[in-house]
């Protein structure tokens, strides 16, 4: 396998984990098994903003990788 086309695969398993687990945590939050220091709803808030921004940087980052090494024939 060509080392983009691994770099897609790995990057749409990492984005997968990481919606997994934003919604683990509002599951979690929802159904009491977690609490906030904060209101659920502001909780929630920032869960989604900080998960969403870090899907975002990494998956223009896995873009920029394989749009390089495609360039490069690899």
């Amino acid at each position: 396998m060509k080392p983009s086309n691994r770099i897609l695969v790995v990057g749409i398993i990492i984005e997968l984990c990481l919606a997994g687990l934003g919604a683990y945590l509002l599951l979690q939050l929802k159904s009491g098994g977690m609490t906030a220091a904060t209101s659920p709803e502001d909780a929630a808030s920032t869960i989604t903003s900080v998960l969403g921004t870090v899907m975002g940087l990494l998956g223009g980052l896995l873009v920029a990788t394989f749009v390089v090494l495609r360039k490069r024939g690899r």
